[in-house]
């Protein structure tokens, strides 16, 4: 018999960040949602009762792969875009607590609305939260007056090497920081849904985890300046950019682009004593030290970090589910992101698309 603590699980959408990319060698594990809920710390503590896809070839790969390792059948629903009334029947009936929503970002909304209604109140949502921050603060509006939680797989936020630098910068032993660049380069030559009318522009379906982590080192962005390139005004930006200023004058390079042949997600901060670089190619630290080219000056320094976790201990994914599982079990109230912050992003990046330069 399943112990009671167990949460009671349905994941909608059986792509990538679902299962898919826990084939990819070069990535730490567990690093997709079916890869947590199936470690051996997922399984004592979520049960995966149901799944579904639009695709009957995703739900047949994804429970020949997945089935062995779970103790119960899992249930399987054949969806359209969105649930008609016999999948929200049985989704219903299976009382779940908890619903993970990996799907393209265009339905985004319609689930979550879906599933809020249907009473379960724990939602964890692929990014972004929703296509407009209008959307997104009609979901807010109900998951208050439903008493539902919802996180936003901004995973960085719990990333052990991102709360460390957080940690150093906010102690003010290297001084206070000057200006911030921030560059996402993604390449849209093959991108599936990724850079389309289903998912948005580079700008909106990548740019919203430097945003958010922006946002979370730095404080609400203000912004001062933008451009977006666009092949023909109706298709979506090739590449955005965009100056923005926090309230304590930290100035804010943000450079987005899908046209490109690589991929980099990159934070380069200058403070007053030292320089730090966040990215997916490493974290790197900079300190001022005597110039050893020029006498009587200083010059930035490569130096280790000190007592930065290692790599082996830094899995975000594991971070945001260890969370979730705290507050559906009742054990912490504590909340890394809200609802609200993924209002602000939203905002940010309409801001940008908005904006018109002055003659």
């Amino acid at each position: 018999m399943r112990p009671t603590n167990k949460i009671k699980t349905i994941l909608i959408g059986l792509g990538r960040i679902a299962s898919k990319l826990e084939d990819d060698p070069h990535r730490y594990k567990p690093c997709t949602h079916s890869g947590v809920i199936h470690s051996n710390w997922g399984k004592r503590h979520f049960s995966l009762e149901a799944i579904a896809d639009v695709d009957s070839k995703q739900i047949q790969n994804f429970k020949e792969r997945w089935q062995k390792r779970n103790s119960n059948k899992i249930q399987s629903i054949l969806t359209k875009d969105n649930f008609d009334k016999a999948n929200l029947k049985l989704v219903k009936d299976l009382d779940l607590q908890f619903a993970i929503i990996a799907t393209p970002s265009i339905s985004h909304y319609d689930i979550s609305i879906s599933m809020l209604e249907l009473g379960i109140q724990n939602l964890l949502i692929e990014k972004p939260v929703c296509l407009s921050s209008k959307e997104a603060k009609i979901l807010s509006n109900l998951a208050k007056k439903k008493r539902a939680n919802i996180w936003i797989n901004h995973e960085r936020r719990y990333h052990p090497r991102y709360q460390y630098v957080r940690d150093l910068i906010k102690k003010g032993e290297l001084g206070n920081v000057q200006s911030v660049r921030a560059n996402v380069y993604t390449s849209a030559r093959n991108p599936g849904l990724a850079f389309s009318k289903f998912g948005g522009g580079p700008l909106l379906h990548d740019g919203t985890h430097a945003i958010d982590i922006l946002n979370w080192l730095f404080g609400k962005l203000n912004l001062r300046y933008a451009n977006v390139n666009r092949p023909s005004p109706k298709s979506i930006e090739n590449r955005a950019t965009a100056l923005f200023e926090t309230k304590n004058g930290i100035q804010i390079f943000l450079d987005v682009s899908g046209g490109l042949d690589y991929f980099q997600f990159e934070i380069d901060i200058l403070l007053e004593k030292a320089r730090i670089v966040l990215s997916n190619d490493g974290f790197r630290f900079f300190k001022s030290q005597p110039s050893k080219l020029y006498q009587g000056f200083k010059s930035l320094e490569e130096v280790p970090f000190l007592k930065i976790p290692s790599l082996n201990k830094s899995n975000a994914f594991m971070g945001i589910y260890s969370e979730i599982e705290s507050v559906i079990n009742g054990k912490s109230n504590n909340r890394e992101g809200t609802l609200q912050d993924n209002i602000d992003i939203l905002e940010s990046i309409e801001s940008i698309y908005k904006f018109r330069r002055k003659s």
